[in-house]
């Protein structure tokens, strides 16, 4: 299976992340770790540019919300990433009060 180069971009910020290889590419909601912090794809629409894809992420914890230029759309991401979410337990899926983990698939 051949990888894929991909550049993420900080919607939030408007900033280049660093280039990162992946298996494929990944869809809105999908969770990153960059540079250990946790991001989730938001926008996939960008072009590819050089024979990399450009996708726009946003970051799970935002500094100085304030400077967020468009909070619903980043609400509106993070609510993408959230449907993602599952709780579960020996038994299966169960409420995050009662839950051994949670997995972000």
């Amino acid at each position: 299976m051949s990888k894929v180069k991909i550049i993420p971009f900080n919607v939030v910020d408007h900033t280049d992340l660093p280039e990162i290889t992946v298996d494929q590419v990944p869809v809105d909601g999908d969770p990153l770790e960059i540079d250990r912090e946790m991001y989730y794809v938001c926008e996939t629409n960008y072009q590819q540019k050089d024979g990399l894809q450009k996708i726009g992420v946003i970051p799970l914890v935002v500094r100085n919300p304030a400077k967020v230029s468009n909070i619903k759309s980043y609400i509106q991401c993070l609510s993408i990433a959230h449907r993602k979410v599952q709780f579960k337990k020996d038994q299966g899926i169960c409420d995050l009060d009662n839950c051994d983990e949670m997995i972000i698939s």
